[in-house]
């Protein structure tokens, strides 16, 4: 925030100066967080903007040790709701009263279908036509279309489009696709095909353009609440899923707009009294003219003056971002300067409505934050956070109404804004074919790697999402992985010996120097996480420490100091864990401290242990292996039938119950507990790189063998034979076969004579190999 940052120093005229984190009340932390507008399914700018806050909100409270109030809001009520629900609620009902006719695809349907993809046409490509098309004319819309795919052909017209409006992939991809399906359903028709299956695919190739063009004829006639209540309250239950899958926690408090009406009512009126708002149309406006250098009131003896758009003073004039965070159905009438906006609206038949004493309406976007964040957390916060494409409008607005109501100069006293998530360097766009919703990024990497990712990046930053990082995420995680198997290795060993003492201390230099080492890293951790939340550096730090206790365990288990390597790992362990790293309880059913990520109990087995269903399939392994070697025992088999029994019980019995075997130098193997997918992509990989080995030794032994018989097969002919027949080129030979005279009788140069005798000698070898082949085989 600049100009009149209050806590906690007096001035900051930089807006992204550091400064020291101090709140309201010693050790509690009150936050408000901007939710999610509920209309669709959450995506990965989502999660980037969820997690992000997700990790902070856990490193204050389970590292800083703050108590945190974290609230909330559900924005269920919304220009962009009203409208995917509008045009939903039309779509089913107009597919089911094709369901009831006796010819869904009719001449009616195709005419209402082509009538709304002129209309969608003639609006998308607006700008892209070389002459202006009427929006009712769908020949004329025809023939734009055939214009705008013949310039499409052009690189360069297609860039340049995509320049002046990235959504021109988006629309030329849906009216392609609604042209087609419209032009066969013409031909369906024509031939009698006229069922509902038809139809229904007509009507989802167009549903963009089907859904705006009824959301205009019959928009005003959907008056049932329920019906946008219902589309939120999907969308709502499908965010809190996506954020569960990502181990993102609740909110302390939620809230929702609908539930909060009435209060803002009364907010909206305490503003007009103020003199900081005005009714216009039907609506409520804020004033910014007169908020901007009014003066301030109380708060001791200095003057003070409202200052809008603290957050961004820049962007005041932005017409593009001011018309944006009003929404595509609000009118501007009675509005007096272009940057006022909407306390609350008038609502229009079709739109969601309550009483006020302005009439029928509902909030403005910005208002629902003020109001809310005010119920629950009072005059003022610690700590407000959004994505930074909230900081203008929306959150510069929340300032000037908030401190317009409450007369107070600092409102909020930090603002936290997550960085934009980019996909292989470009912004995620449905236009670009990049949309990667949650559900879609779960499918391929887990919620582990996607929070490992975020926390590899500053959470103000932009992330660039890309499957290179995501290699170098789980490279960092198997060395995780791999670090925390060998330590649990470890500790099964020491608590098998279970003796008090071997008369030796183990404490010497290289004991003190892990434990300086991991000193100095707790120590730069701190630093990292104080300085606004640096997880990258945090994160390669417990790395490093990692490292260097391998390097430690590299001297064998006999050379050691379990102790010290317990330290390090459960350090490591629970600074994971309060990043959101880890599964299930930080204790085992010892009592004992989980080393490494942990495992997630299945729901409702939290408390239930069935010892007989751990225990069995270990026994039966036990049970065969024990049998099967005592089968070659007596039937006097081989010592290395007995190896290779072994190696089976490694490499497959014991893998499937996730148990790895590692040969140690003293004989003993170390014993190992892995999830058994990991040890099986380790031994079919292993597998697979021994199969392709002996695949390409096969096939040069094959390519040898085939080289070989061509050998064989060119040594048939006695070299005394080879030229005799080519009696085109030659006419006399000596004793030995080799050509001494031409065609024509004249005596061949010696050239000629030096080159034929190299052949000869080369195939009196390769017939000399030939028959020492018909000796073997006839031997």
């Amino acid at each position: 925030m600049q100009n009149s940052w209050r806590i906690p120093q007096p001035s900051a005229p930089e807006p992204k100066l550091k400064v020291d984190f101090v709140t309201k009340k010693p050790g509690i932390v009150t936050w408000y967080n901007c939710g999610p507008t509920v209309y669709d399914a959450s995506h990965m700018g989502h999660a980037r903007n969820y997690m992000a806050q997700d990790i902070m909100r856990r490193i204050l409270r389970d590292y800083f040790g703050y108590e945190v109030n974290f609230v909330m809001n559900i924005t269920d009520v919304d220009d962009k709701i009203i409208v995917r629900a509008r045009q939903s609620h039309l779509l089913k009902k107009y597919l089911a009263e094709l369901a009831t006719s006796s010819t869904p695809l009719s001449s009616r349907v195709l005419q209402e279908v082509s009538t709304a993809w002129t209309a969608y046409f003639t609006k998308a490509f607006a700008a892209s036509l070389p002459s202006p098309v009427a929006a009712d004319d769908f020949a004329a819309a025809e023939a734009g279309w055939a214009q705008v795919q013949d310039l499409a052909k052009d690189a360069n017209w297609v860039e340049a489009q995509k320049t002046a409006n990235e959504k021109f992939p988006m629309y030329f991809a849906a009216v392609e696709a609604g042209y087609t399906a419209l032009k066969l359903a013409q031909k369906q028709e024509a031939a009698g095909a006229t069922g509902l299956t038809d139809a229904e695919a007509l009507i989802e190739a167009n549903k963009d353009a089907v859904g705006l063009w009824l959301d205009k004829q019959l928009g005003a006639s959907v008056t049932d609440p329920a019906v946008f209540r219902d589309l939120a309250a999907f969308w709502e239950d499908s965010y809190f899923k996506s954020m569960a899958a990502l181990h993102v926690e609740r909110p302390t408090t939620l809230t929702r707009v609908s539930e909060y009406i009435p209060e803002i009512v009364t907010f909206v009126e305490g503003i007009v009294k103020r003199g900081f708002a005005y009714e216009g149309g039907g609506s409520v406006w804020f004033d910014t003219v007169k908020f901007e250098g009014a003066k301030g009131e109380g708060e001791g003896d200095d003057e003070w003056r409202h200052t809008y758009a603290k957050l961004q003073p820049w962007s005041k004039g932005n017409r593009e971002l001011l018309e944006d965070g009003e929404g595509s159905l609000t009118s501007t009438t009675g509005k007096r300067s272009a940057a006022d906006f909407a306390l609350w609206k008038s609502s229009k038949p079709g739109e969601p409505a309550w009483p006020s004493p302005w009439g029928p309406g509902r909030p403005g976007w910005h208002i629902e934050c003020s109001v809310m964040a005010s119920a629950v957390l009072g005059e003022g916060m610690d700590v407000h956070s959004g994505g930074v494409d909230l900081a203008f409008p929306h959150h510069d607005n929340e300032i000037a109404q908030s401190e317009a109501f409450h007369n107070c100069r600092q409102w909020v006293n930090y603002f936290l804004h997550t960085g934009h998530l980019h996909i292989e360097g470009l912004k995620m766009s449905k236009s670009l074919k990049n949309f990667i919703t949650i559900d879609d990024a779960l499918e391929k990497h887990t919620a582990r790697q996607l929070r490992f990712a975020f926390l590899s990046q500053n959470w103000n930053a932009r992330l660039d999402f890309k499957e290179s990082s995501m290699q170098e995420v789980k490279s960092a995680e198997t060395v995780l992985n791999n670090f925390f198997t060998n330590v649990k290795a470890l500790a099964t060993e020491a608590k098998e010996r279970s003796v008090a003492s071997d008369g030796q201390h183990h404490y010497e230099q290289a004991e003190k120097d892990l434990l300086a080492q991991l000193e100095q890293a707790q120590l730069a951790f701190r630093t990292a996480l104080c300085d606004s939340f640096d997880t990258p550096t945090a994160l390669q730090i417990l790395l490093d420490i990692v490292s260097k206790t391998n390097i430690y365990l590299a001297r064998g288990r006999r050379q050691v100091n379990f102790a010290v390597i317990l330290a390090v790992s459960e350090w490591v362990t629970r600074m994971l864990r309060m990043f959101g790293l880890g599964e299930g309880s930080p204790v085992d059913g010892n009592g004992d401290k989980v080393i490494g990520w942990g495992v997630a109990a299945a729901k409702g087995d939290e408390q239930s242990v069935d010892r007989e269903s751990i225990l069995m399939p270990y026994l039966r392994a036990l049970s065969g292996f024990r049998d099967q070697v005592r089968q070659l025992a007596m039937s006097g088999a081989a010592s290395s039938d007995i190896l290779a029994l072994t190696d089976k019980l490694r490499d497959h019995d014991l893998v499937d119950l996730g148990v790895a075997l590692d040969d140690q130098e003293d004989g003993r193997a170390m014993v190992k507990l892995v999830p058994p997918e990991i040890l099986r992509e380790a031994r079919d990989a292993k597998a697979a790189a021994v199969r392709e080995k002996a695949a390409k030794k096969a096939a040069a032994a094959a390519a040898a063998e085939a080289k070989r018989l061509e050998r064989l097969e060119k040594g048939r002919v006695p070299p005394t034979e080879m030229f005799r027949s080519n009696t085109a080129e030659y006419s006399a030979w000596d004793e030995q076969g080799l050509p001494t005279k031409d065609k024509d009788g004249n005596e061949l140069p010696k050239s000629r004579g030096k080159k034929l005798k190299k052949e000869w000698d080369m195939q009196k070898k390769l017939h000399d190999e030939f028959l020492k082949e018909q000796e073997k085989q006839s031997a």
